[in-house]
């Protein structure tokens, strides 16, 4: 393996050719805003509308304790790196600024009037009746006021470390003396919605509930102040991995800092003391810059749960508040023996149009098959309760040899994923907590059975991790073969994984940091190559980041050469599309609504005999230089037909997709007057649909209506 570089996580350098490329944390904001205009959009259904809310917010977390908080750290150093950070933030915060003033006029003038409509409101401290006060006040006495806990601050007892992106209250109090003191009190993190007894479908904010209680917190003082606020830390974890004698442990601790990392962002609801706005932003060290006041309550990710307050109120469940449910289609239909289904044809499933399921239960019967031998998996993140670590560990009770390479810097689910390698440890897997100075984000499952002709590798490699939740909301693409260059080459990747073999040659697999990169900007060059000769010469592919200055590089001089280039990039691409004399046959498209569109799928025209592949990875630099990720090659002709029929689906939809314009602004496609709307999702169930099984085809396939931007369902 080569050594990973230590680069500035800008991804192509410190700072981009603005000529050539476009900021990668604006172009991410761009993406945010996509997001932000679906709960815009009238036509989307409330609860969906609330959940693209929160989503907006729970984002925006990420991008602070992660892009902002290195660019604050940056910025503090001089040179003129120093000045560029500085730059890049102030447009950075000013576009976050926008973008939280209109995600909180959507919730204030948009989502709570609809709410109100159907029977759910969020009722403010003056506006609670007589019966509201006093069940209120026995919520306080039995339930909130025991769990949280007033800390002073004074000469003698220091400004406490305020937990990260936990809601909490800045008190100033005035005592009988005159003399102003001031505390903090941090609001528990559960139940943001406490249930009013004077109507059904009437909620109070709990941290409503605490602000009108802090008197009984300071007897003998009066309040003479207080500001609700929120600060977000930065999340980074640095593990010097060489040093490290033990790299579990040692994250542990590095978790348990995280919170407690610099201070990068002080939210304050608006109406909140001048005063105390001021003495946290002196006691945190953060500048007037890095304060937002929000309009509304603090933290919209509590809305991910509002869907399941409606359904408990007395009409009962909502449906037509949603989105409808998905099928669930099962592909192969028949699969009372899954190693004989695969040995019999290759697979290719689009999830979550086709359950994930068949996965889960592939992993499931291995680790009860009398005839499987070893089991090999990846894992970056799975789901809570994982139905494929209960079948590993299964497994490995009953004395199958299980390896399973573990991400254990797999952000942001590092802790979940410690307890996982200690449950399978336990179990008598063998488990790998990963490479030194590299992140494992292949999707690598092999399976060796010992059928009635001989061993044989049973191989699944995806563009997903393995988590049966999110596999209900992601795009993503399953391949499951027993091709035997494919599984020598998976074999041949776990040996590098697990041991210190540097892999053969491979016949189908690109791999990163190995080949993935040369053999990406091999495929563009020929398709340069072929452009400038006359022969066919054409790439599409669809992926959900493009932040690698070399690739872009590559793209447009192939877009020079005369390769027409259609990208379909859901989130950040920091390529300028379309600019005359750079990048004029490149197209980019972003595709965002009712499902995270997160299949990775590559398309070269090669002269006529196009080349098809599903990865794990993007076109990001830490994808092709500092992690380990796979591409595998599909050539059988009933597969790469389905790949094409997605892309032409994607290319052609006109009800969700924007359109990347030289100005690096987003228009959202719209359908030519008369024509039919083209509505990928849509069609993607009803294509899922006819490969699930020919009883259902095309004609009993699920049918959703387009709907238009603005089109309220009725």
């Amino acid at each position: 393996m080569p050594q990973p570089t230590s680069v500035f996580r800008h991804e192509g350098g410190v700072f981009p050719d603005a000529r050539r490329y476009q900021s990668r944390e604006l172009s991410w904001l761009a993406f945010n805003r996509r997001v932000l205009e679906e709960a815009q959009d009238a036509g989307v259904p409330l609860v969906e509308r609330a959940k693209f809310l929160a989503i907006v917010s729970s984002n925006l977390d990420e991008f602070v304790m992660v892009r902002v908080a290195e660019l604050a750290g940056l910025a503090k150093g001089k040179g003129d790196e120093a000045d560029d950070a500085r730059g890049l933030l102030r447009d950075i915060r000013a576009g976050m600024r926008g973008m939280l003033a209109d995600q909180y006029a959507c919730w204030r003038d948009e989502v709570v009037p609809v709410l109100a409509e159907e029977g759910l409101t969020i009722v403010p401290p003056q506006s609670w009746t007589e019966v509201d006060r006093e069940t209120l006040r026995v919520f306080w006495r039995d339930q909130l006021e025991p769990v949280v806990t007033p800390l002073a601050v004074d000469p003698t007892r220091p400004f406490p470390i305020i937990p990260n992106r936990s809601i909490t209250v800045a008190v100033q109090l005035a005592s009988d003396d005159g003399e102003s003191k001031n505390a903090i009190v941090t609001v528990p993190r559960d139940n943001r919605l406490v249930a009013l007894v004077s109507k059904p479908g009437c909620f109070a904010m709990i941290e409503d509930v605490l602000m009108h209680h802090l008197d009984a917190l300071f007897p003998g003082h009066a309040i003479a102040s207080r500001c609700l606020f929120r600060v977000t830390r930065d999340g980074a974890i640095e593990i010097d991995e060489d040093q490290s004698a033990d790299l579990l442990t040692e994250l542990e601790q590095e978790l348990f800092d995280r919170e407690r990392g610099d201070p990068v962002r002080l939210e304050v609801v608006d109406g909140g003391d001048p005063g105390l706005r001021a003495w946290l932003a002196q006691r945190l060290d953060l500048d007037d810059a890095a304060i937002t006041t929000v309009g509304g309550p603090l933290d919209l990710t509590f809305l991910f749960g509002l869907g399941e307050k409606l359904d408990q109120l007395p009409v009962g469940p909502r449906p037509d508040l949603r989105d409808p449910p998905l099928p669930v289609l099962m592909n192969p239909p028949v699969w009372d023996d899954p190693f004989a289904t695969i040995a019999s044809g290759e697979i290719l499933l689009h999830h979550p149009y086709e359950s994930f399921q068949r996965v889960v239960e592939l992993v499931e019967r291995a680790a009860d098959d009398a005839r499987v031998l070893a089991i090999k998996q990846t894992l970056y993140r799975v789901s809570g309760n994982s139905p494929i670590i209960r079948a590993l560990a299964r497994a490995a009770r009953a004395g199958k040899q299980v390896t399973v390479l573990i991400e254990l810097k797999a952000r942001f689910d590092e802790a979940a994923n410690i307890r996982w390698a200690r449950a399978l440890e336990d179990a008598g897997a063998h488990v790998v907590y990963g490479l030194v100075g590299y992140k494992v984000h292949a999707k690598l499952l092999l399976i060796v059975r010992r059928d009635e002709d001989g061993i044989r590798r049973y191989c699944h490699l995806g563009t997903g991790n393995y988590n049966d939740k999110t596999a209900r909301l992601y795009t993503d693409l399953s391949y499951m073969t027993t091709n035997e260059a494919v599984g020598r080459d998976v074999a041949a990747l776990f040996n590098m994984l697990t041991g210190y073999s540097r892999p053969p040659e491979l016949e189908r697999l690109w791999v990163s940091p190995l080949t993935m990169r040369t053999n990406m900007v091999e495929a563009i060059r020929r398709e340069a190559a072929n452009a400038k000769a006359g022969r066919p010469a054409r790439i599409i592919a669809k992926f959900n980041a493009l932040v690698d200055e070399g690739i872009c590089d590559e793209l447009y001089a192939a877009s020079k050469a005369g390769v027409e280039i259609d990208l379909i990039v859901r989130g950040m691409c920091i390529l300028r599309a379309g600019v005359k004399g750079l990048s004029e046959r490149i197209r980019v498209h972003s595709l965002v609504g009712r499902l995270l569109e997160h299949s990775r799928i590559f398309r070269f025209e090669n002269d006529g005999k196009p080349q098809f592949l599903i990865a794990s990875a993007d076109w990001m630099t830490r994808n092709l230089d500092r992690r380990v990720e796979s591409a595998v090659l599909i050539d059988d002709p009933r597969l790469t037909a389905r790949l094409q029929a997605i892309l032409d689906i994607c290319l052609q939809d006109d009800c969700g997709v924007r359109d990347l314009r030289p100005d690096g602004t987003y228009v959202r496609r719209k359908a030519k007057t008369g024509d039919r709307s083209h509505c990928a999702f849509a069609r993607l169930c009803a294509e899922a649909a006819a490969q699930a099984s020919p009883a259902v085809g095309p004609a009993a396939a699920p049918t959703f209506r387009p709907r238009r931007k603005g089109e309220r369902r009725k």
